[in-house]
């Protein structure tokens, strides 16, 4: 007869991690990577609309350069930025931060006017422009950094006018 300890068996316990717990007790817990693709999925539901909504901003754009010519200028600088400003609202929908970066570049133009001399209305138009050309237009940095340098070029004129005549 041997004394021989009999073998021990090893029992493996499995914890569910903390977190694993917490997630499963609050109603509507869930990973990050299911929370990021279902912002996702809202984010493409609300695109369409909100690049319709910069369509029409631009439009609006178009007909507040034109049909006010003989309006105040501090009233249409006004009407201009708001229109601006709201694109920058809604670029979250865009593809690419093109149109972002051109409608604060007019925010900025128009903000730091003092007026709308010829050379501040040809920068609004340049920058209404170039707006159209990258609104829906897939991210292609080659084609929209000259046009966002070009832009920045207009801002830096607008800026040294605004202090030639201050």
């Amino acid at each position: 007869m041997t004394d021989a300890p009999a073998a021990s068996q090893v029992r493996k316990i499995r914890m569910r991690p903390r977190l694993a717990q917490l997630m499963a007790e609050k109603s509507g817990g869930m990973y990050v990577a299911e929370a990021l693709k279902r912002a996702d999925a809202t984010l493409e539901t609300l695109r369409e609309p909100s690049l319709t909504g910069i369509d029409e901003l631009i439009i609006a754009l178009d007909a507040l350069l034109a049909a006010e010519a003989g309006a105040e200028p501090a009233a249409r600088i006004e009407g201009l930025y708001q229109l601006a400003a709201n694109i920058v609202g809604l670029c979250g929908a865009e593809r690419n931060v093109a149109v972002q970066v051109a409608a604060r570049s007019l925010c900025e133009l128009l903000d730091e006017a003092d007026g709308l001399s010829p050379s501040i209305l040809a920068g609004v138009k340049v920058h209404i422009a170039s707006i159209k050309l990258l609104h829906r237009a897939a991210d292609n940095p080659a084609l929209q950094g000259p046009i966002l340098q070009g832009l920045a070029s207009v801002l830096e004129k607008g800026r040294a006018e605004s202090k030639a005549q201050g």
